[in-house]
């Protein structure tokens, strides 16, 4: 069942609601909170709409990097798994 939390970012509360541990939420909720600040740091003329765009595309940067990283390195357990059998194959048949 979904429960309701309340998050500050940038100031401002906000309620959730969410299915997810009130921990993780906030977490949630802090990571956004620090991505937004780092943007706003960044660049001094901005807008609170710009910063919320500009955070949304470095967080969906960091995804996307993550995501690619997954990959490569499943892709490169495949291959070792796959190496393994053939050689357990090998030995099996003796």
């Amino acid at each position: 069942m979904a429960e309701t939390f309340e998050v500050r970012i940038r100031g401002q509360v906000f309620k959730l609601k969410s299915q997810a541990s009130g921990e993780y939420v906030r977490e949630l909720a802090q990571y956004v909170n620090e991505v937004m600040a780092q943007v706003s740091q960044e660049s001094q003329i901005i807008t609170g709409d710009r910063v919320a765009i500009m955070a949304a595309l470095k967080i969906a940067d960091d995804f996307k990097q993550h995501q690619r990283q997954t990959a490569k390195q499943t892709e490169v357990a495949q291959a070792k798994i796959s190496g393994m059998i053939a050689q357990s194959d090998r030995l099996l048949q003796g």
